[in-house]
């Protein structure tokens, strides 16, 4: 296999590290993936939200750091600005909008992480067969200018042109094909991934609305009724 990958000539050698490059990646993104798969988003779900109807949010906490992926890693952000919020006494409609957008501006940052090296994999899959094209180009120039050496055609003195030229194309469709499969598939998870966690996060806001237990009425009492009692000194 070596010897006939070596009659591709020199455009042979960048298509052999490419193809490098390309293993390199898909393994990688590989056991990135696996990772993320392996984490059930709705029991992590459901446990944030028992624990936030608790009002237990270090168990929450906990829980989403216990947990990998990119769904944990933005709830988890969202997290500890609800618990830095609410240990300031801030309203709940500052806590939810304060929450949310935390969340919105991290998740292009998981997104950006989990398409780690995707378009190296891509531009490999583009340039794969360009270099072959080159290598056939490459080939057939040799094959002509022995056959315009030695004056006539003669099928065994350009038969090292012909093959460097069908070897170095076979090489380019062969890195490229599973470059292209394996970043479709990618990019696939990759949305999916993007679209469960820009739903969680939104589910955790509207929790929060609608079912998070902390009392926020304290403050305004306290408030109310100094007024009062200024309205009453002044009365007198």
């Amino acid at each position: 296999m070596l010897e006939q990958l070596l009659k591709g000539g020199f455009m042979i050698i960048p298509l052999i590290v490419l193809s490098v490059f390309a293993a390199a990646i898909i393994i990688d993104r590989l056991r990135a993936y696996k990772v993320a798969d392996e984490i059930d988003t709705q029991t992590l779900f459901t446990n944030i939200c028992n624990n936030l109807e608790a009002d237990n949010i270090a168990k929450a906490i906990s829980a989403c750091e216990e947990s990998k992926g990119p769904t944990a890693a933005v709830l988890l952000t969202g997290l500890y600005r609800y618990q830095l919020l609410r240990e300031r006494g801030t309203t709940r409609k500052e806590i939810e909008r304060n929450v949310n957008k935390v969340m919105e501006e991290y998740a292009p940052q998981v997104r950006e992480g989990l398409e780690k090296r995707l378009n190296m994999l891509l531009m490999i899959a583009s340039v794969a067969p360009l270099l072959g094209m080159t290598g056939t180009v490459t080939g057939m120039i040799r094959s002509f200018d022995m056959m315009s050496g030695m004056g006539g055609l003669d099928a065994g003195a350009v038969a090292g042109g012909i093959a460097e030229a069908l070897i170095t194309t076979a090489t380019g469709l062969i890195v490229a094909v599973p470059a292209v499969i394996f970043y479709y598939n990618f990019s696939r998870k990759v949305e999916s991934y993007t679209v469960d966690l820009e739903k969680r996060a939104s589910e955790m806001v509207d929790f929060i609305h609608l079912y998070a237990d902390f009392d926020e009425t304290v403050e305004y009492e306290e408030e109310g009724s100094e007024v009062d009692a200024h309205e009453y000194e002044e009365e007198d």
